[in-house]
């Protein structure tokens, strides 16, 4: 299953991962039951599942507190993962 393709985003930058190339924030989280980490696996399928345009349209939607907080989540999440993607390019 580390291999198993479970995400093709169609227009994104996550073109295709494996659940390997998943975010320790959602992979290994402090609290799996936490409101802290429903939002980052919210990020985290934004992320995967939506382009840019999409993202900036749903955070649009939101409260102002809320769109801060996932503004963050999502930059954060990205960042994780593309530093995954350069170690894992680079062993």
């Amino acid at each position: 299953m580390k291999n198993r393709v479970f995400c093709t985003a169609l227009k994104g930058g996550f073109a295709q991962f494996s659940l390997s190339d998943t975010p320790l924030l959602i992979r290994d989280p402090q609290d799996p039951s936490s409101e802290a980490h429903r939002r980052n696996c919210l990020a985290w399928h934004l992320l995967s599942t939506r382009t840019r345009a999409q993202i900036l349209e749903w955070l649009s939607k939101q409260p102002v507190a809320l769109r801060g907080d996932m503004r963050a989540r999502l930059n954060r999440l990205r960042e994780q993962f593309k530093e995954q993607r350069r170690e894992s390019a680079h062993p």
